[in-house]
């Protein structure tokens, strides 16, 4: 199977959906004319535990639009106002928790990311940027053009708790410029339903947020949710049409590039038939390291490999069962 009828076969995520139309630009629907459910920011949170209560429930296949807020609300506007944040406020509020009907303990969970409208202004590192037309100005001479991507994306651990202002073993604050419109985010889940926050959208990041932020700003952004027939790994995968990601956060820099690079091992392995040594040695030459931030108290890391290198077997994983 070549590369185009492999990404053909992912991108087939559920009857009669395809994303891959949402990803070539195609608007967003408007509530009331689309019969899709609009999830209001109004309801978020900031710490992921198991014991939250579900602010909304969806059933497996479908699809609904995330209003989410940017990453400090109300502590930072558009007219230049820029306060700290103390230790109370809320910062990368995820809209949500939002359960996802019949999805278990020990469940993959996939979250589509069909699309993401931002809105018209941001800010980073101290500065108000205007966006407009896909396009950040970031002076008279220069316009940057938009990449937007969630920031803050997660589902509840099945013990302990993870704040939203950092990543953990079930996503969070990861900040990984991958999770982009076009990418389907599978999760193992911890708990009933998953209980999924997601918001800090980004309209622009690079690799590592080395300055701390990206343009932050206000997104709404169209998923769908499913349940997988097989668990991927127990930390975040990233599908996208040309390359496949594990994803590992650690305090260390160096353990959560171990993470990624383990977990990529292990997937490439069960997905391919080849035993651990053969699996190490392929992604020793094909894959791509990379350092999704490097500014959060967890710092975090992806392992990409080529989508064509998981051949005839992989796609099984991604058919929806509801």
């Amino acid at each position: 199977m070549d590369r185009r009828a492999f990404v053909t076969r992912c991108a087939l995520l559920a009857p009669g959906a395809g994303w891959l139309s949402y990803a070539a630009g195609v608007p967003i629907p408007s509530q009331g004319t689309s019969g899709v459910r609009r999830l209001s920011r109004d309801k978020s949170f900031t710490r992921y535990i198991a014991a939250l209560k579900p602010a909304y429930t969806v059933m497996p296949g479908e699809t609904v639009l995330v209003e989410c807020h940017h990453g400090m609300p109300g502590l930072v506007t558009r007219d230049g106002k820029f306060a700290e944040a103390k230790k109370d406020d809320p910062v990368n509020p995820g809209t949500g928790p939002i359960a996802v009907e019949g999805i278990a303990p020990g469940d993959a969970l996939a979250i589509d990311i069909l699309d993401i409208r931002v809105g018209d202004w941001g800010y980073s590192g101290g500065r108000v940027f205007e966006l407009a037309d896909g396009y950040a100005r970031f002076d008279k001479a220069l316009r940057i053009p938009l990449q937007p991507m969630i920031g803050q994306i997660g589902i509840a651990p099945a013990a302990g708790e993870m704040d939203s202002r950092t990543p953990a073993d079930t996503g969070g604050n990861m900040d990984c410029k991958e999770i982009r419109a076009g990418c389907t985010l599978v999760f193992t889940a911890g708990v009933e339903g998953g209980l999924v926050g997601i918001g800090d959208p980004h309209a622009l990041q690079g690799d590592g947020e080395i300055a701390g932020q990206g343009i932050e700003t206000e997104a709404e952004i169209l998923v769908r949710f499913r349940k997988l027939s097989e668990r991927l790994s127990p930390r975040p995968v990233i599908i996208r049409p040309e390359f496949i990601a594990t994803v590992g956060a650690h305090k260390d820099l160096a353990e959560a590039a171990w993470q990624a690079t383990d977990d990529m091992v292990r997937l490439l392995g069960r997905a391919t038939g080849r035993d651990e040594k053969e699996a190490r040695m392929l992604v020793n030459l094909i894959g791509q390291l990379r350092i999704n931030q490097i500014v959060d108290p967890a710092k975090g890391a992806r392992m990409e490999v080529p989508s064509w290198v998981f051949g005839l077997g992989f796609p099984s994983a991604l058919r929806a069962r509801v």
